[in-house]
């Protein structure tokens, strides 16, 4: 409950800050070197919401396990309720299910491993963060794993969630990074496993990188 209430404080603090910056920016008008600061401002609240809001904060999310693939530790049922993790960690949940395989640059769409989350999971994250910006900013939010290349096949995943209706302008971009959830060593048999390969001598990075971009008028 602490931990709740920590978010809560936090997110009460960044709404704060960007009223009283936008009542800034209605008294001096346009978009000025001001609007450039709240931007960047806001785009760093944004990600740490990101990073701290749970899936309870927004209604919870649900969806069904796919039968083949990647699958995380501990799962017993066809279904998988998500509320507690936070909406960082829903993303990298759904890069270690929904990895893509190319093949001379050619997704293999039959090894999509969990396509109802990444279809759930991708309106979820339409609405919470619609939700977050409240209109004040268009946003799009890129997220991706680095490429593991293996000869001509190419295993990544990457994910966009936007909203830029009535914007023109790219006004901030930033970028974070989160741990998938599982180590460097396991990620890379599941890529073995999921290619029928044997040994690969590559480096594998269990990261996921977010990349935040804010819009203005």
């Amino acid at each position: 409950m602490k931990g709740i209430g920590s978010i809560t404080d936090m997110l009460v603090f960044a709404l704060i800050v960007s009223v009283a910056m936008t009542l800034v920016l209605s008294a001096t008008g346009g978009p000025t070197l001001g609007n450039a600061r709240y931007a960047a401002s806001f785009s760093s609240s944004f990600l740490l919401t990101i990073q701290n809001s749970t899936a309870d904060q927004f209604g919870g999310l649900e969806y069904n396990l796919g039968a083949f693939g990647f699958d995380l530790p501990s799962i017993g049922s066809t279904t998988k309720t998500l509320r507690y993790k936070t909406l960082a960690e829903l993303l990298a949940e759904d890069a270690l299910l929904n990895m893509k395989i190319e093949v001379a640059g050619n997704d293999v769409q039959s090894l999509r491993l969990n396509e109802d989350l990444d279809e759930k999971l991708g309106r979820f994250l339409k609405s919470a963060l619609d939700e977050i910006v409240g209109g004040r900013f268009g946003y799009r939010l890129h997220a991706c794993t680095e490429p593991i290349d293996v000869g001509t096949a190419r295993l990544h995943f990457e994910t966009t969630v936007e909203n830029l209706a009535g914007w023109s302008r790219q006004a901030w971009t930033e970028s974070s990074v989160v741990p998938l959830p599982v180590s460097g060593g396991e990620l890379l048999s599941r890529v073995e496993n999921a290619l029928g390969l044997g040994p690969l001598p590559v480096d594998v990075d269990p990261i996921l990188e977010m990349t935040l971009e804010i819009w203005s008028t």
